[in-house]
């Protein structure tokens, strides 16, 4: 459900940019988030994580610039900074010996602190990528291929970044998941 409800900002922003432009798709990415983050706020009992404050405060800074200043450089910057915010973050938790995927994928994989931090610092690298394609996309393409990327583009990239990391961790993969046996 929770990712189900992630998708509506995005699809907003691409209905509303191509049928009304970039600055009124930050107005409907804006309010769309508003509301999707309202509603995990709700079912989350008043709690965030800190991945979900990262979004939701510079996406209100970043398409808010944009409405006010009514220029969309502020939204272009959006989504490099928030990867690259991501990326340093997980870059620093592997330095540190705290590996952030770790915490949010023990339940799923048993690693030693070293594939822990292999998979923390790929993990890091992947969205080192994105910020990179997304800038790319942003600041060298026309609008109608930054839009399309941005709405859509990233997911096929993510997918396959996805299925290749249970390819290769597929024999680390946590005995409790595979012995359960339907009764």
């Amino acid at each position: 459900m929770k990712a189900l409800l992630d998708f509506i900002p995005l699809i907003a922003f691409f209905v509303v940019a191509r049928q009304n432009g970039i600055l009124a798709a930050a107005g409907a990415l804006l309010i769309a988030t508003v509301i999707v983050y309202a509603i995990h706020f709700i079912r989350q009992k008043g709690k965030f994580d800190k991945q979900q404050w990262v979004v939701l405060l510079l996406t209100i800074v970043f398409c808010g610039g944009t409405l006010l200043l009514r220029d969309d450089v502020y939204l272009r910057w959006k989504s490099p900074i928030i990867n690259g915010i991501f990326a340093l973050t997980l870059f620093v938790s592997a330095a540190i010996n705290k590996p952030l995927m770790q915490l949010a994928m023990k339940e799923v994989f048993t690693l030693t602190m070293s594939g822990w931090k292999k998979l923390t610092v790929a993990w890091a690298l992947f969205f080192v990528l994105m910020g990179v394609l997304h800038y790319i996309t942003a600041f060298t393409m026309s609008d109608e291929a930054w839009i399309n990327f941005k709405t859509y583009g990233w997911i096929p990239i993510m997918l396959v970044f996805i299925i290749a990391q249970f390819a290769v961790l597929k024999n680390h993969i946590n005995p409790a998941l595979t012995d359960q046996k339907p009764k």
